[in-house]
C-alpha cells in the first residue's frame, strides 16, 4: 500500500477490439477503483487507484524500470541541488491540460498549499504524509516564473531520497479549474476530498494524462478514454476498460475463452500458464508481502511483545509457501527491501534468515517467556493468543498461505482464526485500530516512496502507520537514511535499517509473488513497458493488431 500500502499479486487483463478499439484491464479479484483525486486519504490507498490517477494526472517525476527518474515521462524537466536544502525544478513547457492551458508552477502550487494544511493530527488524510518530508520538512515552496520552482528544506537531506519519495509525490493539479475557494487551500481540499471517488466531476474535469474518465458500470467496470489533447505518446486504441472480478478463477475462465488479450495468471494456475496462442511473463516487484501487525488494538496487546513476534515469524514457512503455493515464482523476503534488482539490499539479508521457520523453536521460545498450554492455547496472566487474520478474499494462494500459517501456529499454541474480507473491506478500515490484530493482502510497493526508507511507513506518526508502530530507534535509523551524506554512509544507513527492523518484525513476512502476464499475441509492448514499481505503467505504449 503502498501503500500504501498496499497491494494484491496481479495486474493487468485486456479485451481487444481491433485497432481503435477497446483495452480491457482486469483488477485482482474483490478489487476495485475507488478513489480518483490524487491528495488520497490512507484508506483509500492501493496500488489499482494509483494505477488509474497516474494515467489521469502526470506526477512531477516519473520514476521508471531502473528505479530511476525518467524525465521523458515527466512534468520536470530538471531537478538540481548544489547542498541538499534547496531544490531547483525546472518543468517542461510542453505539457498541456486537456482543455488547452499550460500545466505550469501554479498547479505544483495547488498541490503543494492544499497537502500542507495537512498536520500530524490528521496525517491519515494523505497517505503519503511523511513521506520523503512531505509535508512537515518543507520549508517554502517559491514559484519563479511559470516553469520553475525552488523547494527549501529545513534541513540538507540525502537528494536521492528527496527526489524519489518527496518530489516524486508533486502531482501538478489543474488549480484553474479546481481551486474553489481562492485563499483557502484547506477548504478547497474538503471540497476535492469529498469528490475523490464522483466519475461524473472527473469526466468534466481537465486531465494532463494519457487518459481521462468515461463512465463506470457498478460492480463491473472502470471506463477510460484516450486524451486526444495529450502532449505524449497516444495509445492507437480509444477506450481503456477496468474490469472487475469476484475471484482470480472467474478471470482465468475469461483469459482461457479467449476474450482476454493480456490478462493476470492466477499462481494456483501456474500449471496452465502456457495457454495457446499467448505469452507468458513471470515478473518481480518492487515491494515485500507481509502480514500487517496491529500495534494499537487493545484487545491484542501480545502483538506488541517482539517474542510473540518472533514466534509467530516461526511459523511462517517462507520457503514451503514459496516451492508448493507460489510454484518458485516469487522470493521469500524477511526485511522491508526489496530483494530484486538488489539495489539496496544488505549484506546481511543476502544471506541470513532472522527467524527461520521452526514451530518447534517458536513454542519454545515462548514457553521460556512465561507463556504455558492451557486448553491448546499459549496463556500467560489470563492473556491468550489468539488473533483473528483477515485475508483478501478471492485469491486462492492468500487463502492457502493464511490456511498454512494457521496450521503452523497451532503447533506452537497459537490460535490463528481466520476471516477471509474483500480487499477494500480490509484496506478501508485499517484506520479502526479496534477492528483488526493481523491482516494480510499482500504487501508494499514503494511508489511513490521509490526510495525504500520506510519513511511514513513505519516511522511514529506516518501517514501510512494505521498499524500504530512506534520505536524511537527505529525513527533514527530511518531518519539516518534521508540525511545529507557520502553515498556510500547513505548506503550503510540503509543496510542499519534494514537489519534492524529485520529483528524487531513490524511486520511478519512472507514471500512476494512475482506478477504473472499472459500477453496474446494481438497486443505489443506490454512485457517491453514492465514497470516494477507496479503503478507506473504506461498501457498508452501498448498497441493493438
Amino acid at each position: 500500500m503502498k501503500k500504501l500500502l498496499i497491494l494484491c499479486l496481479s495486474l493487468f487483463a485486456t479485451l481487444a477490439f481491433g485497432q481503435g478499439g477497446t483495452l480491457t484491464v482486469a483488477l485482482p479479484p474483490a478489487t476495485r477503483i475507488t478513489y480518483l483525486f490524487p491528495i488520497t486519504p490512507a484508506n483509500d490507498q492501493s496500488n489499482y487507484n494509483f494505477q488509474v490517477q497516474y494515467l489521469l494526472y502526470k506526477p512531477l517525476l516519473w520514476v521508471g524500470k531502473k528505479i530511476t527518474v525518467n524525465y521523458a515521462r515527466s512534468i520536470a524537466s530538471s531537478v538540481t541541488t548544489t547542498n541538499g536544502r534547496r531544490y531547483v525544478v525546472t518543468l517542461n513547457p510542453k505539457w498541456h491540460w486537456s482543455d488547452g492551458t499550460p500545466v505550469t508552477s501554479a498547479d505544483v502550487l495547488f498541490f503543494w498549499d492544499m497537502v500542507r494544511t495537512i498536520t500530524a493530527n490528521n496525517a491519515a488524510a494523505y497517505y503519503g504524509w511523511g513521506i520523503g518530508g512531505v509535508p512537515q520538512e518543507i520549508t517554502s515552496v517559491r514559484a519563479e516564473g511559470p516553469y520553475r520552482l525552488v523547494f527549501t528544506l529545513d534541513r540538507a537531506v540525502n537528494p536521492l531520497w528527496f527526489e524519489l519519495n518527496g518530489l516524486a509525490q508533486f502531482i501538478p493539479l489543474p488549480e484553474h479549474a479546481w481551486n474553489k475557494y481562492p485563499g483557502n487551500p484547506a477548504k478547497t481540499l474538503a471540497y476535492l476530498q469529498a469528490q475523490g471517488s464522483n466519475v461524473a466531476f472527473f469526466r468534466n474535469s481537465p486531465v494532463d494524462g494519457p487518459f481521462m474518465v468515461d463512465h463506470f458500470v457498478q460492480d463491473q467496470e472502470y471506463v477510460l478514454r484516450a486524451n486526444p489533447h495529450y502532449s505524449g505518446h497516444h495509445p492507437n486504441y480509444t477506450y481503456l476498460v477496468e474490469r472487475y472480478f469476484t475471484t482470480s478463477d472467474a478471470e482465468f475462465n475469461a483469459l482461457r475463452g479467449g476474450e482476454i488479450d493480456v490478462g493476470y495468471l492466477p499462481i494456483h494456475l501456474f500449471n496452465q500458464a502456457h495457454l495457446p496462442g499467448y505469452r507468458f511473463a513471470s515478473l518481480p516487484q518492487w515491494g515485500f508481502f507481509y502480514i500487517y501487525v496491529n500495534f494499537a488494538n487493545p484487545a491484542a496487546p501480545a502483538l506488541k511483545d517482539l517474542t510473540v513476534r518472533q514466534a509467530l515469524q516461526m511459523a511462517i514457512n517462507g520457503p514451503g509457501m514459496l516451492k508448493t503455493i507460489l510454484h518458485n515464482q516469487g522470493i521469500a523476503e524477511y526485511g522491508p527491501v526489496p530483494y530484486d534488482p538488489p539495489t539496496y539490499l544488505s549484506a546481511y539479508l543476502k544471506t541470513h534468515v532472522p527467524y527461520p521457520f521452526n514451530p518447534a523453536k517458536g513454542k519454545a521460545l515462548l514457553e521460556a517467556h512465561g507463556w504455558k498450554l492451557v486448553n491448546g492455547i499459549m496463556t500467560k496472566g489470563g492473556e491468550r493468543l489468539e488473533f483473528t487474520l483477515r485475508y483478501a478474499s478471492g485469491n486462492q494462494a492468500f487463502q492457502q498461505e493464511a490456511e498454512l500459517f494457521a496450521e503452523d501456529a497451532a503447533q506452537e499454541g497459537i490460535r490463528i482464526n481466520l476471516k477471509p474480507e474483500p480487499f477494500d473491506t480490509i484496506i478501508g478500515s485499517l484506520g479502526d485500530p479496534k477492528g483488526w490484530s493481523l491482516d494480510y493482502w499482500g504487501g508494499w510497493t514503494y511508489q511513490p516512496d521509490f526510495f525504500p526508507s520506510g519513511d511514513g511507513i513505519f516511522n511514529t506518526g506516518g501517514g501510512s502507520n494505521e498499524s500504530g508502530y512506534s520505536d524511537p530507534l527505529m525513527d533514527r535509523l530511518i531518519q539516518a537514511t534521508t540525511d545529507y551524506l557520502p553515498k556510500e554512509a547513505v548506503l550503510n544507513a540503509m543496510y542499519n535499517y534494514q537489519n534492524y527492523f529485520a529483528q524487531q518484525l513490524p511486520v511478519l513476512f512472507v514471500p512476494i509473488e512475482n506478477q504473472l502476464f499472459e500477453v496474446k499475441s494481438t497486443v505489443r509492448g506490454v512485457i517491453q513497458s514492465f514497470n516494477p514499481t507496479v503503478t507506473n505503467w504506461t498501457p498508452q505504449d501498448w498497441t493493438l493488431h
